[in-house]
């Protein structure tokens, strides 16, 4: 017999599935792709790093140290979540995650609650890492009084072992019912987006001639930002160059951004990137404006997945494409 577990009762049946949340998420924030959310829960807090070093606790906290811990390096995304729903429980909550996390091939590290995490009924463990000491304005804090805490713990490690997460569930102090705080880090090496040979001006005009089109990966910019990082000089030179040694080529710039946030978002960034490429060109290089023309294309045509870091590295970049001139 096929075994059903109420997310809550008389009213939906079991899943941890990403289905749209009653409450709106807050904006440009995104579930991790391999831990969906609870149904009827809504993100209140996103903070992503591109890079760090996290530890997973895999054991209780004696007040001085935790058992055991699990670290991993690559990008760190913390989450909060709260339920349009005050009547879950959140001993239904970490069932949930544990069966779903385990449907999709995870190894279950470690999971306890209450006393058994630390003292205060878990709170010298929750306090004892810094995995969740941040999170939105009205959430989360443990409920006050010991007894009314209820909090939960899974530390999850995908079977690949690229992907590790604690997550924590608990009665909230400060809105009614309970809230979830996720911490996940997928596995990436720091600076994937110079893990290649940069393109001399002759190699891009010949992209251009053979496909009309050729990625230049080293023009970089500040984090959710257009602004163009200095190491882009080296780059922006060698199109100034290809530009003075082929007079008859007119480009489209084109930017593209990974699908990391909406889908409006990535679309505005990516245009303000490539104009700031433009700028940069006819005002640090002397190229006319005539032969230049800005163009975003968001995330709308990824050269490789975006489920990796390095993926995504390679989906941020800049093309040029050949225009009539």
């Amino acid at each position: 017999m096929q075994k059903t577990r109420l997310l809550w009762s008389g009213v939906t049946a079991f899943a941890l599935t990403c289905l749209t949340p009653a409450l709106a998420d807050i904006d440009d924030a995104y579930d991790h792709a391999d831990i969906p959310r609870v149904a009827g829960s809504s993100i209140v807090y996103f903070n992503r790093t591109e890079f760090d070093r996290v530890a997973i606790p895999t054991g209780p906290y004696d007040g001085d140290a935790f058992e055991s811990a699990e670290t991993l390096e690559g990008e760190v995304l913390k989450l909060s979540y709260t339920f349009d729903n005050p009547d879950i429980s959140t001993l239904q909550i970490k069932r949930n995650y544990i069966d779903a996390l385990e449907a999709r091939g995870f190894e279950i590290l470690y999971a306890d609650s209450h006393g058994a995490l630390g003292s205060g009924e878990g709170r010298s463990f929750y306090n004892g890492t810094d995995l969740f000491s941040r999170g939105a304005r009205d959430c989360c804090r443990l409920a006050t009084r010991a007894s009314n805490r209820d909090l939960r713990f899974i530390a999850a490690r995908s079977a690949d072992g690229s992907v590790l997460a604690g997550i924590a569930t608990f009665n909230e102090r400060r809105v009614p019912g309970p809230a979830v705080e996720i911490a996940v880090v997928t596995s990436a090496e720091m600076g994937t987006e110079m893990d290649h040979q940069p393109l001399t001006a002759g190699e891009m005009e010949t992209g251009l001639i053979e496909e009309g089109r050729v990625a230049v990966q080293d023009i970089l910019f500040e984090f959710d930002s257009a602004r163009i990082l200095p190491d882009s000089a080296d780059a922006l030179a060698t199109v100034a160059e290809l530009m003075r040694d082929a007079p008859g080529i007119a480009l489209l710039v084109v930017g593209h951004t990974d699908n990391t946030g909406s889908y409006d978002y990535n679309l505005s960034l990516s245009m303000a990137r490539a104009q700031a490429v433009v700028d940069y060109l006819t005002g640090q290089h002397g190229v006319s404006g005539q032969r230049l023309q800005a163009a975003g294309a968001g995330m709308k045509a990824p050269i490789t997945t975006n489920r990796t870091e390095e993926g995504r590295a390679l989906n941020r970049r800049v093309e040029l494409v050949e225009m009539q001139h």
